[in-house]
């Protein structure tokens, strides 16, 4: 159990004031200011005196000029800073309200004037300036861009997509909370996984969830932070996407504090597209996230830091809670077929599905269709029964399967809300969904203490309890409303940082970071097996009487599916690294390293009730295949056991900002990552080796079923109690950490050398334009996701899996009636490519130029590109000879898969191999402006391809299977985040209007307003057209089929038809569909969130007011077309089955003080 939030905060105190270190640090967490000392003659002026002041905390920095004149201020916090420079012979110098934004390397040339140091010359700085000390590509979110634009959800995830190059298929609405929101943007067209979170220098990532952080700070507890895209420093690493730094805000000499509510109702308002046609209202919401924060100098009067320069403070906490109601819109069977009565709905007999000899039965199943009153042919190829055409289209009562009815009955499928014909075809959908609850509470503190000048620390906490409801359920196929979970996330982060300046000229850095979740899933509704339901099991690993898990495709594509629930995790990460900035000459130079830590024990993931699929191999639909009872496939986890994993990760760096001359600076570094892959504590892992397996102890197959004969060779025993006696196939079988195995089951690539190249050139010498580039090897850590779900392999525990089997008894196989009391199924395997490890590089290159149009606007016009190899995927290579007719015989169901793939004894072999490349190449053009007081504004445009085989539709995470396991360039085509155009414009502008009146009625009620704006214009995603049915009509477990293309493709652009479907067709049994990969182009998106607020004022300096917020999401309640159903076998193929959210509006009071 963790320690109660007060006494963690307590530590961190302790650890704050108490430690004494003399180096710890902001890595990426502050800025770096730099300049040139000059005479009027431009002469470089050494030893001049240069003294930098935080404006809010008055708390100073050192520094001197070197002989060439140059200076260099690293590590200084975000803020605002006045710059001073004083040289005896010349006037005081003084630069005010500079901005320090996090990671800026901002420049402060200081040209000195003959005269006096009693007379100054004072300096208004730029809002905003070209970098023109850095050839990276990054861009920066600021502390009004981050409170006062809106964001649906108040979701700092939102804030991700106004940067250039970001491709985003997030949700409206993002779930205020770390795991249950969507993350879901790519950067630079490389995968969402592959970006990297970062609080306050200290890493927020759960490396289990797919790019997903740890935490969610509230959005009033936000700084900024900064998104380094490419070519960075080689300071930062693990992650070949983007870099998200964030910084916490803190507290200064002065209290400053908020309260706020923001509050969401449905009444408020309008109503979703389909819930309209379906003639439903909109589904209940009710959010009131509400919290307040302070922030200040920590001080006793008379006794402690009396003139406030010391220790500060910053506290923040936070309630988040919501009720959301569903908004589902799932194909469902038709009510009126749960009694076996399909009649015209089908638009077809169910038996013309089908050639006479695809549809194999046993003589005893023969036998009731006889007494059922179906007539039956035989197969003239085989000589076995088949059954020709149903009756009025209608499965006779005595044939219904008793448990699919009682399944029924239970309510595992909702009924439908609307039909639609379409083609003849009736369907049913369910538009609707029950209402999911989450409730937040979260704490944050942050205190900042400077010891003297030269040495400060500062640490954060911060604490989550999270609970959510799912419906449907999460992390699995369930796609309905009846079965749903409730999750639990407790989340924490901890970071202690100390700078020490050793001398003007050298700068230690050190830091320490922990941060980790506790998630646990527990589901609810619809879950425990009904009265008189009997499925035998192959394991007695269902404790919780649990319904097995539900699928039907070729017809409709509902899955109920309870997934692996109950289901736990525990994971807790630890950081140290150690920085040194070494200034000598025109060199900056920068070494560091860092060691981390990360510990998961988490379940593993499988159901262990059991998983029944029915594709239509039957029927030529699946849910008439699941009335009969007849399942084209059967899994189950025998053991639902809990690993212990264990990633390591090692790094050091050299860094050079070299400025070879006034206008050209080089940025040169490299860097090296020590990388093992993850293991787990115990070595409770295995995996196949082809060089393991011998031919001659080869598994004997029963070519009836796909079983394993009893007294095979090459059969074992695991030493687990619940598989005592069950024998076991281990031919190839390598166990972690035994005879030579390593413990991370691959050899660890231990030569990732990453050089990092850079460069800023001023082509007209006076800052203004800045030709910019430069070129940078990323690696990537990839997550532990690869492994964390192979511990399942043999001998620890097994899923097995049946084909072709009755839902009554998984063991029985509806072609022979065979039964097996106890069947030996050959195992999957889910592992690692057996060759060395190779991480994933991200060779990145770009080259650009920025103009400053004038002291308050930059524009930025960039090429960016990416070349990346050994991108992760997953493929099965246990595959039977590429033969059509061997291939269309095991789809019919009439060859088992099992009897004729080369490593007998074994089912699919699906290894995570690093085998992919991919490709982006981008134009990416900003315009910022930041008006003092009136305006912020930045406009993004991006027009790019990427290029992504191992992704599919809207998602990018690592992994994704291989769909012709045969042919890699199957797969070659547009990621699954690609779109072509995008254009985000956001501003926050402060309406000048009678804001200096002198008249209060006007000043009060037409003063003070402020619009702001996100606008959002893009082209539609890229979309994977997938053939679906009986394994995609191949016979390949695991792959994913496609049409053939038959005619020109076309888009009508309708609901009923997005994409004229008539061009594709079904290709021939045991063939591979030449549809290209992401052949489709998904709707397009014109969106625009609107907001507009009032202060009332309570002081003359207006820092004292209460401001209304009025919000709005869609402001202009635009029906815009979201997802597309593709799959070629689905009654709804090509028809659009979401919109995007339509206007919602959210209302906030928000006390300042």
């Amino acid at each position: 159990m963790r320690a109660p939030f007060l006494i963690r905060a307590v530590a961190i105190g302790v650890a704050l004031f108490g430690s004494m270190f003399p180096a710890m640090a902001q890595i990426g967490a502050g800025g770096t200011i730099v300049g040139t000392v000059t005479d009027p003659s431009g002469a470089p002026v050494p030893d001049a005196a240069i003294v930098i002041t935080d404006v809010d905390t008055q708390t100073v920095s050192r520094v001197t000029s070197n002989a060439s004149g140059e200076y260099t201020a690293p590590g200084l916090p975000v803020g605002r800073y006045t710059v001073q420079a004083e040289v005896k012979g010349f006037k005081k110098f003084e630069q005010t309200n500079l901005p320090l934004n996090v990671g800026d390397r901002r420049t402060v040339d200081i040209r000195l004037e003959i005269g006096s140091t009693t007379e100054s010359v004072v300096v208004e700085a730029e809002a905003i300036q070209v970098q023109n000390e850095s050839g990276e590509v990054s861009d920066v979110i600021n502390g009004e861009q981050v409170t006062q634009l809106a964001t649906n959800g108040r979701s700092l995830y939102t804030l991700t997509a106004l940067i250039p190059g970001s491709s985003s298929n997030m949700s409206d609405y993002q779930s205020p909370t770390p795991v249950g929101g969507s993350s879901t943007v790519s950067f630079n067209g490389l995968r969402v996984s592959h970006n990297l979170y970062m609080i306050d220098g200290g890493e927020d990532l759960d490396r289990g969830g797919s790019g997903n952080i740890s935490v969610m700070p509230s959005i009033d507890s936000i700084g900024e932070f900064r998104a380094l895209t490419s070519n960075y420093s080689a300071e930062f690493g693990l992650a070949s996407g983007a870099t998200m730094t964030m910084v916490f805000k803190s507290g200064t000499k002065d209290f400053h504090g908020e309260l706020w509510e923001f509050f969401r109702n449905d009444a408020l308002d309008a109503n979703n597209f389909f819930l309209n046609e379906a003639g439903k209202p909109a589904p209940e919401l009710r959010q009131n996230i509400y919290g307040f924060n302070i922030g200040g100098p920590v001080f006793i009067p008379k006794v402690y830091n009396r003139n406030r320069e010391k220790t500060f403070f910053f506290y923040n906490q936070e309630w988040r809670k919501i009720v959301q109601g569903g908004s589902i819109n799932q194909q469902v069977p038709l009510s009126s077929q749960y009694g076996g009565n399909f009649g015209s709905t089908l638009g077809s007999s169910l038996a013309k599905f089908h050639t006479p000899c695809s549809n194999q039965v046993s003589a005893t199943i023969a036998g009731k269709f006889a007494a059922a009153g179906v007539p039956l042919s035989v197969c003239p190829a085989s000589g076995n029964p088949t059954y020709a055409a149903w009756p009025n289209n209608t499965i006779p009562a005595s044939l219904l399967d008793p448990n699919a009815q009682l399944l029924l009955n239970a309510g595992i499928f909702p009924g439908q809300s609307i039909t639609s014909t379409n083609n003849g075809v009736t369907t049913g959908n369910f538009v609707g969904g029950a209402n999911a609850p989450t409730d937040v509470r979260e704490e944050i503190v942050r205190v900042d203490h400077h010891f003297t000048d030269k040495f400060w620390i500062f640490g954060h906490w911060v604490d989550e309890a999270i609970s959510q409801t799912y419906s449907p359920s999460q992390w699995n196929s369930d796609n309905l409303p009846t079965s749903r979970d409730v999750f639990g996330n407790p989340s924490y982060s901890g970071v202690v940082h100390a700078t020490y300046s050793i001398s003007p000229t050298l700068l230690n850095e050190t830091a320490f970071n922990y941060n980790g979740n506790r998630i646990s899933i527990v589901p609810i509704g619809v879950i425990t097996q009904p009265s008189g339901f009997s499925v035998p099991q192959l394991f007695p690993g269902n404790n919780d009487n649990r319904i097995p898990s539900i699928g039907l495709s070729q017809g409709e594509s509902a899955y109920y599916d309870i997934g692996s629930w109950p289901w736990h995790n525990k994971a807790d990460d630890y950081q140290v690294r150690d920085d040194l900035s070494w200034t000598r000459g025109n060199h900056q130079f920068k070494f560091g390293g860092s060691w981390m830590l990360y510990k998961k024990i988490q379940d593993l993931f499988g159901n262990t009730q059991g998983n029944f699929n029915f594709n239509g191999t039957y029927t030529g639909n699946g849910f008439a295949d699941f009335l009969l009872g007849y399942a084209s496939s059967y899994s189950e986890l025998a053991i639902q056991d809990a690993g212990h994993w264990d990633s390591k990760s090692y790094d050091g760096y050299v860094q050079d900002t070299w400025k070879v001359i006034p206008r050209l600076t080089l940025n040169l570094g490299l860097r090296w990552d020590g990388i093992p892959h993850t293991y787990e504590e115990t070595n409770r892992q295995s995996n196949f080796y082809p060089n393991l397996y011998n031919p001659a102890n080869a598994a004997t197959i029963n070519p009836a079923n796909g079983n394993i004969v009893p007294g095979s060779p090459g059969l074992g025993a695991s030493s687990n109690s619940i598989l005592a006696g069950y024998p076991l196939y281990l031919n190839g079988i390598g166990i972690a950490g035994q005879n030579g195995i390593p413990r991370g089951l691959v050899q660890n690539n231990w030569a990732l050398f990453a050089p990092r190249l850079g460069f800023a050139y001023d082509l007209t010498g006076g800052g203004k334009t800045v030709l910019r580039g430069g070129f940078g090897i990323m690696y990537e850590r990839i997550q532990g996701n690869d492994v964390y779900n192979a511990g399942p392999n043999v001998p620890f525990t097994l899923t097995s899996t049946l084909s072709n089997v009755l839902l009554s008894n998984p063991t029985v196989a509806v072609a022979t009636g065979t039964a097996a009391t106890a069947p030996i199924t050959p195992p999957g395997i889910t592992g690692l490519a057996y060759s060395d490890y190779n991480n994933p590089a991200s060779y990145q290159f770009s080259m650009g130029i920025q103009h400053q149009l004038s002291a308050s606007t930059v524009l930025s016009v960039e090429y960016v590109g990416n070349q990346n190899r050994h991108q992760n995927d997953d493929r099965n290579i246990n595959l039977p000879p590429d033969n059509p007719a061997l291939l269309a015989s095991i789809a019919q169901g009439k060859t088992q898969y099992n009897s004729v793939v080369p490593y007998l004894g074994f089912g699919e072999i699906n290894v995570s191999e690093d085998a992919e490349n991919s490709y982006y190449n981008g134009l990416q053009v900003e315009l910022r402006s930041q008006l003092r007081r009136d305006l912020t504004l930045q406009a993004a445009y991006t027009w790019s391809r990427a290029i992504d085989p191992a992704t599919g539709n809207g998602g990018e995470g690592d992994l994704a299977n291989v769909s012709d396991p045969y042919n890699r360039a199957y797969d070659f085509g547009p990621s699954g985040l690609d779109r072509n155009q995008i254009l985000v414009v956001n501003f926050v502008y402060d309406l000048p209007f009678f804001r200096n009146t002198n008249n209060l009625f006007l000043k009060s009620a037409f003063g003070g307003w402020q619009i702001s704006a996100i606008g959002t214009m893009e082209s539609g995603l890229a979309l994977n057209v997938g053939l679906g049915g009986t394994y995609g009509n191949n016979g390949i477990p695991g792959s994913t089929n496609r049409p053939d293309v038959v005619g020109s493709l076309s888009y009508p652009g309708t609901i009923a038809e997005w994409f004229n479907t008539g061009i594709f067709a079904a290709p021939a049994p045991g063939t591979w569909g030449d549809a290209g990969k992401m052949l489709l182009r998904g709707p397009g998106r014109d969106n625009w969130d609107i907001s507009l607020f009032k202060q009332f004022a309570f002081s003359e300096s207006g820092q004292r007011n209460l401001e209304f917020r009025f919000e709005s999401f869609n402001t202009f309640n635009h029906t815009q077309f979201n997802n597309v159903d593709t799959t070629f076998s689905d009654g709804n193929f090509g028809q659009v089955t979401s919109v995007w959210d339509p206007r919602v509006l959210q209302l906030a009071l928000k006390l300042h003080f």
